[in-house]
């Protein structure tokens, strides 16, 4: 399913959608080789909001938020935020990040989340 900015209900299921590459920035590895898959399932017209489903297999990367609401349906991984102390997530819970925070994610096992994202400087969706 590809993005839609649509007034319309949409339904896609975290577990089972299918999802594109979308790789990893290089420099952001820190660790193994993470792999990332997603798709965006909707996302307003002025590229503000967004919400989707995004996977990644096991590795380490650093990550800066925008305004980010997941709930993680497989996997797990720990969250280090820069400067706070590291939380893993785990399958059924909603974690939200402030835009800017930056983190490290060790990923330990194959996650799934949908998330919800908002930036008032746009996405680049």
């Amino acid at each position: 399913m590809s993005a839609q900015t649509t007034s319309a209900t949409l339904k896609e299921s975290v577990r089972d959608a299918q999802l594109d590459p979308w790789p990893i920035a290089a420099e952001q590895v820190i660790e193994g080789d993470p792999q990332a898959r997603g798709m965006i399932l909707w996302k307003s017209a002025d590229g503000t909001l967004a919400n989707g489903i995004w996977e990644c297999t096991p590795g380490t990367f650093s990550w800066v938020h925008p305004n980010e609401t997941l709930v993680l349906v497989d996997g797990e991984v720990a969250v280090t935020p820069e400067g706070g102390d590291s939380f893993t997530i785990r399958p059924g819970d909603v974690v939200f990040f402030p835009e800017g925070t930056k983190s490290v994610w060790q990923v330990t096992r194959t996650i799934r989340k949908g998330f919800h994202l908002h930036s008032a400087g746009g996405l680049g969706l």
